[in-house]
């Protein structure tokens, strides 16, 4: 089956302040420019040591310009994604967006042309005039493959995607990773490298087409070294992964390169280059449902944080007095937020028999009584069922949603006093392709009562663009941001293969 990207990724790129080419022989750039930041103020960092090419949708960490490579390597990694995030598009046009001139481009186009990423695709039938009709330029899509896997909560995705950011195919599974706080796959490396190796076969990926393979769970992870994370304590918290080294079972598997990173990020990604976060350079990613977790992009680079934990909004307390979560803290916001809850209430709230076939016992936020006892196919037709008949407009329905929007609203409060965003991107992970206005309803509305007043007038929230498949294509941009620069860094430190300048 093939599955075509989402409407709003085929629209033209918008170019962020990540994205400003740098300019001047020398890459110096104007303070008073996009990038540059308000005259007067104090030029950002260079790269951090520790994570090369991980910063921002280009990899090049907010670098100002100031060595000539990195201003290179910054604007052909710019071309390549512009011409990545549009259908076709002409030299001219690339030229325009960018502010880079029109030499500039043509080396850099005709370099992209030569390694076989890029196409000439067609005269441009609506030049007019006398001179040279202008020619599109598209990305290649049959030069390479990506492999993209979401181990989520409830179900496992896979795909195979293209160059240009389309999924091509996919297979979904219903799976419940964790249950009773244990693996259910013991040997997780082996079962993923099999997960592939179908997804392969099925489809007949030609293995040395890929350009790399993403994967993204939920919980603590090293994205840098493809950790998933264990928590050494005595009772294990939720997705205690017990330092699976994924990346390294994957990579020894396929001999490519591969991305492991937490789902919220991988989504924060997604959101940035694909979906509702497109030219907005400041963003959270609110991801709800099962889970609850963000992913933030500041200044148009994916925020990481120390050792790659970054707003683990759902162990944020919201009772202090509440259930202890297994994360080890009390009163958690995801006790309270889990989807899980929205069944146990609305079976409450109608005095009737829970999906168990026992009495609705009206059990605290956090407890999951009959929720819990679903398998994971199941309960997400509940919870699809219950937000279809809160559409058809049942009461009952309605009032539980609009509960569970309020709690919601509580993290959201949290997102946007801590980062102060344009926007924050509601997203239900799993669940993405549910109708999310009712909850949008009540979270929009704490936002602007109960955040900080100057923040509550501008940030807006907005549903995500990209549905269920949100991991996925932040799983394509992952791999591809740090493809980008490193097809854009060839030429320098010793290749042979140029890529102009």
């Amino acid at each position: 089956m093939v599955a075509s990207r989402r409407e709003v990724s085929k629209s033209r790129v918008e170019v962020t302040s990540a994205d400003v080419p740098f300019s001047g022989p020398e890459g110096n750039l104007d303070a008073g420019s996009p990038l540059g930041g308000a005259r007067g103020s104090t030029p950002a960092p260079g790269p951090d040591p520790r994570f090369p090419g991980r910063g921002g949708p280009l990899g090049l960490e907010g670098t100002r310009g100031r060595n000539h490579r990195l201003v290179k390597i910054h604007n052909r990694a710019l071309v390549l994604r512009i011409i990545q995030q549009n259908e076709m598009i002409s030299r001219k046009e690339i030229s325009r967006l960018t502010g880079l001139t029109p030499a500039t481009i043509t080396t850099i186009a005709n370099a992209l042309l030569g390694l076989g990423l890029v196409l000439e695709t067609g005269k441009d039938t609506h030049s007019q005039g006398t001179g040279r009709k202008q020619i599109y330029l598209s990305i290649n899509r049959a030069r390479h493959k990506i492999i993209a896997l979401n181990l989520g909560r409830s179900m496992v995705q896979r795909a195979v995607c293209d160059l240009a950011g389309h999924i091509i195919h996919r297979s979904d599974k219903y799976v419940r990773l964790i249950q009773d706080n244990e693996l259910v796959m013991e040997r997780l490396e082996d079962a993923v490298v099999e997960m592939i190796r179908e997804l392969i076969r099925e489809f007949e990926v030609d293995t040395a087409s890929l350009l790399g393979i993403s994967i993204a769970a939920p919980g603590p992870l090293n994205a840098e070294k493809g950790i998933m994370r264990g928590t050494h304590r005595e009772t294990p918290a939720p997705f205690d992964w017990r330092d699976i080294h994924l990346k390294e079972a994957v990579q020894r598997a396929f001999g490519v390169n591969v991305f492991v990173d937490n789902d919220a990020n991988i989504s924060a990604l997604g959101e940035s280059w694909f979906g509702a976060g497109v030219g907005v350079s400041n963003l959270v990613v609110y991801m709800i449902g099962i889970g609850t977790g963000a992913g933030v992009i500041i200044d148009g680079m994916l925020y990481r944080g120390e050792d790659d934990v970054v707003s683990e909004i759902g162990h944020v307390t919201i009772d202090f007095r509440g259930p202890r979560c297994r994360c080890g803290n009390v009163g958690c916001l995801e006790l309270y937020s889990n989807f899980h809850n929205i069944i146990d209430f609305y079976d409450a709230a109608g005095g009737g028999e829970t999906a168990a076939g026992e009495p609705a016992a009206g059990e605290p936020a956090g407890r999951r009584a009959a929720a819990a006892r679903l398998d994971s196919e199941s309960a997400v037709a509940r919870i699809t069922d219950i937000f279809r008949r809160a559409a058809a407009g049942e009461e009952r329905a309605r009032a539980v949603l609009r509960d569970h929007g309020d709690v919601l609203g509580v993290g959201a409060v949290t997102l946007a006093n801590t980062f102060s965003p344009e926007a924050i991107i509601v997203s239900a992970n799993d669940l993405g392709d549910l109708d999310l206005s009712p909850l949008l309803e009540r979270i929009q509305d704490a936002v602007r009562r109960r955040a900080f007043s100057v923040i509550a007038d501008k940030v807006r929230v907005i549903p995500s663009t990209l549905g269920r498949d949100v991991t996925l294509y932040g799983g394509i941009a992952l791999v591809l941001q740090d493809f980008f620069s490193n097809i854009a860094a060839q030429g320098e430190g010793g290749s042979t293969t140029a890529v102009g300048s």
